[in-house]
């Protein structure tokens, strides 16, 4: 691969239905009630955070929806409502956490249940601190977490255990080969072109 040559992810739009519904669903419940009983303060305050709280989950998956994460030998950079980066180089924590219940966890469930989430900490290009955040439903989540922990390695950082273990149980060694493959959903192409 060429130093020029970047790689893009996004989120699958059908790992995103299901939040989408969700969303709608509780948005309109609550929404309903709220007009149903619109002078009961109790109902105002439980069902209208409610609301809101499904409302703002609604805008959050919007904004996986139109994400588009770059992975570059240099970087990695994020487009979304708003453009960032940051630099391989000046990556100062890496650590990725698996939310779910212990028997998801553990393998019990088929489908596996839970989600991992990568959170990447540094300075941007001017020196400002930078976070970026991205879960496991994202194409190409192992090539993100493989040059996290390469970039770690080479910053001689001190991964915590249960980084150290996720990456494992993951299958991303930042000894090894990256782990892209024609499969992954990558759109590859030269960010100059």
């Amino acid at each position: 691969m060429s130093d020029l040559q970047a790689v893009f992810y996004r989120y699958p739009p059908r790992a995103l239905v299901g939040d989408y519904v969700r969303s709608a669903g509780g948005t309109a419940f609550g929404a309903l009630i709220l007009l149903s009983n619109p002078y009961s303060p109790w109902i105002l305050g439980i069902f209208g955070g409610l609301t809101a709280a499904f409302a703002l989950f609604g805008l959050r998956t919007l904004r996986h929806h139109v994400t588009q994460v770059a992975v570059t030998p240099q970087g990695v950079f994020v487009k979304d409502v708003g453009s960032r980066g940051l630099p391989w180089s000046r990556l100062e924590e890496v650590k990725l956490r698996f939310y779910g219940t212990r028997r998801q966890r553990s393998g019990d469930r088929p489908d596996g249940g839970g989600f991992l989430q990568l959170t990447l900490r540094g300075r941007g290009a001017q020196g400002e601190r930078r976070k970026l955040v991205f879960d496991s439903a994202l194409l190409g989540f192992k090539d993100v977490a493989w040059h996290a922990a390469r970039a770690a390695r080479d910053n001689a950082l001190t991964l915590d255990p249960t980084t150290a273990g996720n990456l494992l149980d993951i299958g991303v060694d930042a000894d090894s080969d990256a782990p892209r493959s024609s499969q992954d959903g990558a759109d590859r192409r030269d960010p100059q072109s």
